[in-house]
């Protein structure tokens, strides 16, 4: 399966799973020199996704690095997802920046997946 394709079905998976089946979210593929200007970083970190998110009307969106992410495995595809919509989740507390946003962001991120491998395991018990 390609990267969009597999992004698309990471998508739909956890919009539901994260609460935002009733949000508007859209995704955006980017590739080649718009891909490098829409992605520049102040800091010399590749972005591998940006999102944005207008909580007051419950609408996302995500735009995605394709050439970023090539090469992703399935599981940094679907981290990548996860990461994403939890930017829609607290986006209305970002005050004075985004690197406290990104750090609860990434810990949100990863106790989605947690969640969902520790269901996953007490299902097959």
């Amino acid at each position: 399966m390609k990267t969009k394709e597999q992004i698309s079905s990471f998508l739909e998976k956890w919009v539901h799973d994260t609460g935002l089946a009733w949000w508007k979210v859209d995704a955006f593929w980017h590739t080649g020199k718009e891909a490098r200007k829409f992605f520049k970083s102040d800091k010399d970190t590749t972005v591998i996704a940006r999102t944005f998110s207008d909580w007051r009307y419950g609408e996302v969106a995500i735009h995605f690095n394709l050439p970023a992410m090539k090469g992703f495995s399935v599981e940094e595809i679907e981290r990548t997802i996860v990461h994403e919509l939890c930017h829609a989740l607290i986006n209305e507390m970002r005050a004075g920046g985004i690197d406290h946003e990104e750090r609860v962001v990434t810990g949100l991120a990863k106790a989605f997946i947690w969640v969902r491998n520790f269901a996953k395991d007490e299902r097959n018990v």
